[in-house]
């Protein structure tokens, strides 16, 4: 008797070696498969590691389960593969996770991959894939993250992708960035495991449903920005109530905004900009949001006054409503660190508060019809890095502490009606990458210690009233892109080693008081775009070596008084005029 069981024993034991061995070569014969597939490896990875001589659990990017020897994920994410993906991948029956995102695979998903019944997680994202989004996906029974963004499958969502009612696994849904089209199917909201998704930048039209938060309860991510969606947002999207980002940016939506958003508790970001039917100003229920962080609603003929309860939202670090036709007052924030404004209706004062916003970055409040003054409060604004104010109605002094803000890198003041002198300490503004001043009623000369601002890539102080001479310390800043002096009464010559600003595209210095020879060197600016030197006093040849500029797009030398030939690479591009005065 015990001869009998011990030799069922050992039958069994073979058995189950036998179907270990069987089953570890289904699985290495589908990832050999997988490997005749890929049409380029650059970086080796599979032509070196993946050895027949070795066991597949061995393989870089292959998981085993321990129980059974068997692959349970493939991960060969960003190793700049490329090819078609091999049918017998269906055959990996043990896989549960699957990513080969951000490669370059081409081709049509294959029939075979609907036998990953175990398959939990397939990240096909950032590749060439192409056709029809497959039907089968929705008969994948544990299916809980699915992402295929970032490829080309192009037609309709299929229904058939959530009919399934045991898909109601599925979590993640990323179709971001294909060529989609139709509407959103109604089935879509009745999965009420869904967490996450991400339909952004398709061609997706049609209106979204009324009841369309009633079944997904558990919804914490809605993005369909930059499609073609329209109609009214519905009213029901409180349902929604774990919600906490909703995108919905670069559509068609029109009428208002509705106000039951302001009942999204947990809402952290609001995008709503680029709409360009909406009616109507921002709902101050909004304003109810005590976890909102950023607010966007740019570029959608809102009107009316900002809701004072805007102010209250002390989580609120970004608040952008540009381009609309806002009018009242400016909110002030605790916590703001950006807030854009631009091209809008204000008027009046800019609130005294706000330049004591210490966490303020960047603000923008271009291109509306504000006045008043830069407070010397704004000293206090350690983190400002982008102050924007122009096209404005703004008078006085630029106040010689905003030196202090020592993080900033933009100050946009250009078109208002500031005077004075340009204050000597922007020169110890380290950061500075952009100053702004043109059309204003600033005198005097330009501080020298801006010339040796080796991280200024703009300086554009064009139409004022300042002189004095270009220093030769310009060839110190080797960052700068565009220097625009022009309508000034700037005097002396051009410095030779001007052509040192190797990064030079622009250079207006028109209708200004220059003279002597335009240096010969500037033909060493190989980048420069623009060269603007009309009504001046230059004189002598014009230099030949302006003809090895071969970036050069807008010349101008008009009222000059040069001589000689026009070089014959200039015929080919837009100047304006050359007139020769012997």
């Amino acid at each position: 008797m015990e001869s009998l069981t011990f030799s069922i024993a050992l039958l069994i034991l073979l058995l189950n070696s036998f179907a270990f061995s069987l089953n570890s070569d289904t699985d290495k014969n589908a990832l050999i498969s997988f490997k005749n597939s890929i049409t380029s490896d650059t970086i080796a990875i599979l032509s070196t590691n993946w050895s027949q001589n070795t066991s597949v659990c061995n393989w870089i990017g292959v998981s085993c389960g321990l129980k059974h020897g068997r692959v349970t994920a493939l991960n060969l994410s960003r190793y700049d593969l490329a090819g078609t993906v091999a049918p017998h991948v269906g055959n990996l029956t043990f896989l549960r996770y699957l990513d080969i995102s951000s490669n370059s695979f081409v081709g049509m998903l294959p029939f075979e991959l609907s036998k990953l019944r175990r398959l939990k997680v397939m990240n096909l994202g950032t590749n060439s894939f192409t056709g029809e989004i497959p039907k089968w996906l929705g008969s994948l029974p544990q299916l809980e993250e699915l992402y295929l963004y970032n490829n080309s499958f192009l037609g309709k969502i299929p229904s058939s992708l959530f009919n399934n009612s045991k898909l109601q696994t599925l979590q993640i849904l990323h179709l971001s960035s294909n060529k989609l089209s139709g509407s959103i199917p109604h089935v879509i909201f009745n999965v009420s495991s869904l967490r996450e998704i991400r339909i952004r930048n398709n061609s997706l039209s049609g209106r979204l449903p009324i009841d369309m938060c009633n079944n997904i309860p558990n919804i914490k991510l809605l993005a369909l920005s930059q499609n073609q969606l329209e109609g009214q947002i519905p009213s029901n999207i409180w349902k929604c109530t774990h919600l906490e980002k909703l995108s919905l940016s670069l559509n068609n939506f029109s009428g208002s905004i509705p106000r039951e958003i302001g009942r999204l508790s947990m809402l952290a970001e609001l995008y709503l900009g680029y709409n360009s039917g909406f009616q109507g100003g921002v709902p101050s229920e909004i304003g109810n949001l005590s976890r909102l962080e950023i607010l966007n609603i740019d570029s959608a003929s809102i009107t009316r006054d900002i809701p004072f309860s805007i102010s209250n939202l002390s989580s609120l670090t970004v608040l952008s409503l540009s381009d609309n036709s806002l009018t009242g007052s400016i909110p002030i924030c605790q916590n703001l660190q950006e807030l854009y404004l631009h091209n809008n209706k204000f008027t009046g004062l800019i609130p005294l508060n706000i330049w004591k916003c210490k966490n303020l970055e960047i603000l923008n409040l271009n291109i509306n019809n504000l006045s008043g003054n830069i407070p010397h409060t704004i000293g206090n604004m350690s983190m400002l890095r982008e102050l924007g104010l122009v096209l404005n109605h703004f008078t006085g002094l630029i106040p010689p502490n905003i030196w202090k803000c020592k993080n900033l890198e933009i100050l946009e003041l250009g078109l208002n009606n500031f005077s004075g002198n340009i204050p000597r300490t922007i020169g110890n503004m380290s950061m500075l990458r952009g100053l702004g001043l043109a059309w204003n009623h600033f005198t005097g000369l330009i501080p020298l210690n801006i010339w040796k601002c080796k991280n200024l890539e703009i300086l554009n102080l064009n139409i004022n009233n300042l002189s004095g001479n270009i220093p030769h310390t310009i060839g110190n800043m080797s960052m700068l892109r565009e220097l625009g002096l022009g309508l000034n009464h700037f005097t002396g010559l051009i410095p030779p080693n001007i052509w040192k600003c190797k990064n030079l595209e622009i250079l207006e210095l028109g209708l200004n008081n220059f003279s002597g020879n335009i240096p010969r060197t500037i033909g060493n600016m190989s980048m420069l775009r623009g060269l603007g030197l009309a009504w001046n006093h230059f004189t002598g040849e014009l230099p030949q070596e302006i003809g090895s500029l071969l970036m050069l797009e807008t010349f101008n030398v008009f009222n000059n008084s040069l001589y000689g030939l026009i070089p014959s690479s200039i015929f080919n591009i837009n100047f304006e005029e050359f007139t020769n005065y012997i």
